[in-house]
């Protein structure tokens, strides 16, 4: 398979939503869930945004932000 149709195969795979609203999320060590302390990246699928969250506030604010835009350009 070449390059090129790598590429075209993988954008037509990434056109669904269980693509556009997926996440990869990776913790830290130091992240201690009973004590309330989330420490990792998040990065996701559809766009490949990524950040780096200290918080599970910040976790799901990122998770949150990144499925309205999918949300905004799945509008007719």
């Amino acid at each position: 398979m070449t390059d090129n149709a790598r590429l075209l195969y993988c954008l037509l795979l990434m056109k669904g939503w269980q693509y556009k609203a997926a996440f990869v999320i990776q913790f830290r060590p130091e992240t201690d869930i009973e004590a309330g302390r989330f420490d990792g990246k998040v990065e996701h699928v559809g766009s490949s945004r990524a950040i780096r969250f200290h918080s599970l506030d910040e976790l799901l604010s990122f998770i949150a932000s990144a499925l309205a835009e999918v949300r905004k350009t799945e509008q007719p």
